[in-house]
C-alpha cells in the first residue's frame, strides 16, 4: 500500500518553535555534500553537547527533509545520524522533538529499507510517546502518521502492534471531544494503512479486536459526512471485515444501522466505503444479510443501481446480487423495490462494465432460479419485469458461471410446467432470444461445451420450430 505523506507545508515554522524565518533555498544544496552526504559540519553540530548548536543543526535538516522530501532520506541515513536524531527525541525539548520528529516522518515515509533503518534505532518508541503526549500539535499529527507509514510495511507491522504503536490511534478516535480535527484524520488514515493488508492468520491479527469497536463507535459519533477521519475509519473497517468472526463483532455494535445511512451520503469519498462494508457483511453472514435488510439497505443501494458512478454500480448490483439469494421475503422486498427493471437495464447496456453486468445477471437468475420454481406469482412478476431480456444479454458475458446461472433461469420459464408457461416462450421469441441461443452456440470457447449444450436443449424441446438454423 502506498504510503501517506506528511501533510506539513514547505519550511513551515514549526508553530513557532524556533524562528525558521526566510531563508535561501540554494542554501540547502551546500547541506548535502559531493559524495550526497550530510555536510560535516551539520553532523558535528548535531552531535553538540550545545543545545543551541543541536537545535540549529536540526533546523536545517527539517527544512532540507520538508524541501526535498523523501529525497534527502538517504543522504542522513548514510551519514550515521539517524541513532542521534532518534536518541534526541524527548518531551523535555519540544522545540528540538518537533523538528526532529519532522525528519523521521519523511524517513519511514520512504523505501521499507529506510523506514526498517529508522525502526531499527527505536522510532517506534519515539512515535508512541509524542503520539501520546506532545504538547505540540504538529509533532503529534507527525508521529500519528508515521506510525501509519509504519504498520503499512507487512514486515514492520507485527513490530508496531507489539510494541503498543496502534494504542496511541485508539486513545486519538475513542476520545475524540479531547482531540483536534487533524489528529482523527490522522489517526484513522494510519489505522486505514495498518489494517490495509491484516488478514486472519497473520502475525499481529489479534489487534483487530481492539480497533473495531473503536471504529464502530467513531463511526457512530463523526456526524459531519465531509470529515476525511469518517472516511478512512469506513476504509479501516472494510479492511477488517475480511472473516466471520469479525464480521460477528462488528454486528453485535449496532453498527448497521448507521452503515446504511452512510451508503446515502452526499459526500461520496465516504459513500464509498460504507458501501464497501455493506456488500462484504452482504457476502458472508446470514445474519448481516437480515439486518441490514432490516434496516433499509434494499431502497439505500437502490440509487446505486442507476448512478453514473460505474464503481456505485459495480457495488450496487454486486449488492443486489447477495440479497437475491437470501430468503423469499428478501427477494420480494427487492422485486417489489423496482430493482429487476433497473439490473436488466444494466445487463442490457453494450457501455455498461462487464463486472456490474455480471452481478445484475447474477442477481436475476437467483431470483428465477431460487424463488420462481416454488413461487409462479414471483414468476410472473419477473416475466412482466422483462427479467427474460436480462438473462438473454448475460449470454453475451465471458464468465461461465454466470452464463450458467442465465441459462438455467431461462429454463425456468419456459420448464416449468406454470400458466404463463406459453406466454414466456412467445416472450422469449419476440424478444430475440432465438437468435441470442443460436450465436450462442457458435461461441468456440472450449469451457462453455455444458452451456452451449443447454442452449441447444432450450431450442431443441422448447422452441421446436426453431432448433436449427433456417434454410438459405
Amino acid at each position: 500500500m502506498e504510503k501517506a505523506q506528511n501533510t506539513s507545508s514547505k519550511n513551515e515554522s514549526a508553530e513557532g518553535h524556533g524562528k525558521d524565518g526566510k531563508f535561501d533555498a540554494s542554501e540547502l544544496d551546500g547541506y548535502i555534500t559531493v559524495h550526497n552526504r550530510i555536510a560535516p559540519e551539520i553532523v558535528n553540530a548535531l552531535r553538540s553537547n550545545d543545545r543551541t548548536t543541536r537545535l540549529d543543526a536540526a533546523t536545517k535538516l527539517r527544512r532540507l527533509a520538508d524541501a526535498r522530501e523523501t529525497a534527502a532520506n538517504q543522504p542522513m541515513i548514510d551519514s550515521g545520524i539517524l541513532s542521534n536524531m532518534v536518541n534526541m527525541v524527548s518531551l523535555d525539548d519540544v522545540e528540538l522533538h518537533v523538528h526532529l520528529n519532522t525528519v523521521l516522518s519523511w524517513i519511514v515515509a520512504g523505501s521499507d529499507e529506510q523506514a526498517s533503518a529508522a525502526v531499527k534505532e527505536g522510532a517506534i518508541q519515539k512515535f508512541i510517546l509524542l503520539a501520546s503526549s506532545s504538547t505540540s500539535d504538529k509533532a503529534r499529527d507527525d508521529a500519528l502518521l508515521s506510525l501509519g507509514n509504519i504498520g503499512a510495511d507487512s514486515p514492520l507491522r507485527e513490530k508496531l502492534i507489539r510494541e503498543g504503536g496502534v494504542k496511541p490511534l485508539l486513545d486519538v478516535l475513542d476520545n475524540p471531544s479531547k482531540h483536534q480535527g487533524r489528529h482523527m484524520y490522522q489517526a484513522a488514515q494510519a489505522l486505514k494503512s495498518i489494517t490495509f493488508s491484516l488478514k486472519p492468520g497473520s502475525d499481529g491479527y489479534e489487534v483487530t479486536w481492539d480497533i473495531i469497536p473503536t471504529l464502530t463507535k467513531y463511526i457512530e459519533y463523526q456526524t459531519d459526512e465531509t470529515a476525511g477521519s469518517l472516511e478512512f475509519s469506513l476504509w479501516a473497517l472494510g479492511n477488517i471485515l475480511s472473516a466471520e468472526s469479525t464480521i460477528e463483532a462488528t454486528l453485535q455494535s449496532n453498527i448497521v444501522p448507521r452503515l446504511v445511512q452512510l451508503c446515502t451520503a452526499k459526500h461520496s469519498p465516504t459513500r464509498q466505503p460504507a458501501l464497501r462494508c455493506v456488500d462484504l457483511i452482504l457476502a458472508s453472514s446470514n445474519k448481516g444479510t437480515n439486518q441490514l435488510v432490516d434496516a433499509g439497505i434494499i431502497e439505500a443501494i437502490r440509487p446505486c443501481i442507476t448512478s453514473e458512478d460505474g464503481r456505485e454500480r459495480l457495488r450496487g448490483c454486486w449488492a443486489a446480487a447477495n440479497i437475491a439469494v437470501g430468503t423469499a421475503e428478501q427477494a420480494k422486498a427487492l422485486m417489489a423495490a423496482g430493482f429487476v427493471p433497473l439490473l436488466v437495464k444494466v445487463v442490457s447496456d453494450p457501455e455498461e462494465g462487464c463486472g456490474a453486468k455480471g452481478h445484475a445477471a447474477w442477481a436475476l437468475a437467483s431470483l428465477v432460479c431460487d424463488q420462481g420454481p416454488r413461487n409462479h406469482k414471483i414468476l410472473e412478476t419477473l416475466l412482466e419485469a422483462t427479467c427474460l431480456d436480462g438473462l438473454l444479454s448475460a449470454l453475451t458475458l465471458e464468465e461461465r458461471r454466470v452464463i450458467q446461472e442465465s441459462l438455467k433461469g431461462i429454463l425456468v420459464f419456459v420448464q416449468t410446467r406454470w400458466n404463463g408457461k406459453q406466454r414466456a416462450i412467445e416472450m422469449l421469441k419476440a424478444g430475440g432470444g432465438v437468435a441470442a441461443l443460436r450465436t450462442f452456440k457458435l461461441r468456440p470457447e472450449p469451457d462453455f461445451a455444458p452451456e452451449r449444450l443447454m442452449a441447444h436443449t432450450i431450442l431443441m424441446y422448447h422452441l421446436e420450430e426453431f432448433s436449427r438454423p433456417p434454410r438459405v
